[in-house]
């Protein structure tokens, strides 16, 4: 259990900008110190983890650009969430459509997905890049494993630095968290999106909603 202020509202943001995926793209930012001047790629970038990682990037005054799957969550974090460049992953191969966007290369990748995108990155990252693994959406629902990236030897021609996140590791830094998050929030600095789902029956449906890419920001059940 965990007490929230009821000043803020709606309550849901505890799910979404101040609850346990924003933490986790809070803690994802300090696990390979982003730091102001980085050149950041987020996949999966207008989810619940994906578009906070990269409003507080850039609140560190970072470059920052981001992949989603359809025109509508690429206009979401162009005109919302302030991102310098952000493309449409079904629109064309990753590879060519990320060199658009960072043509000097990226410093650092926050993976949400795996899969092509992580083996862009892994070309597209400059040396001494460091890679957040956070999650591989689009490998969760394979029957069979894919195989791994083609390229994986960057990370030692590079020098790369690949670190894995679980947000739970981070519990005991979770006022910290709150303090400087909770600061952004309450200033209109950080916004927070929801897909709102309305009655517990659509909870499943919802549910799978996340795999077929139809939320944008955080998908929330509202029960009646």
């Amino acid at each position: 259990m965990h007490p929230v202020n009821r000043e803020i509202q709606p309550l849901s943001v505890y799910l979404g900008a101040l609850g346990m995926t924003a933490m986790t793209a809070w803690a994802g930012l300090n696990l390979v110190d982003v730091k102001a001047g980085d050149v950041i790629f987020i996949s999966g970038a207008s989810g619940a983890v994906g578009n906070v990682a990269g409003q507080l990037a850039k609140l560190r005054r970072c470059r920052v650009v981001g992949s989603a799957g359809s025109a509508e969550k690429v206009r979401f974090l162009r005109e919302e969430c302030g991102f310098d460049g952000a493309f449409n992953y079904k629109a064309g191969p990753v590879l060519e459509q990320l060199n658009l966007a960072a043509p000097g290369g990226i410093d650092v990748y926050f993976d949400n997905v795996g899969g092509d995108t992580l083996d862009a990155a892994l070309s597209a990252l400059r040396v001494h890049g460091r890679i957040i693994a956070c999650g591989g959406i689009s490998g969760y629902n394979e029957a069979k494993p894919r195989p791994g990236p083609s390229n994986l030897f960057n990370i030692t021609t590079k020098r790369l630095t690949m670190k894995g996140l679980i947000v739970s590791d981070w519990l005991d830094r979770q006022a910290e968290f709150e303090k400087e998050v909770g600061g952004y929030f309450k200033a209109g600095k950080l916004k927070n999106r929801e897909t709102v789902a309305k009655g517990i029956d659509r909870a499943v449906d919802a549910f799978i909603g996340l795999f077929q890419g139809r939320n944008i920001g955080k998908m929330v059940v509202q029960l009646a």
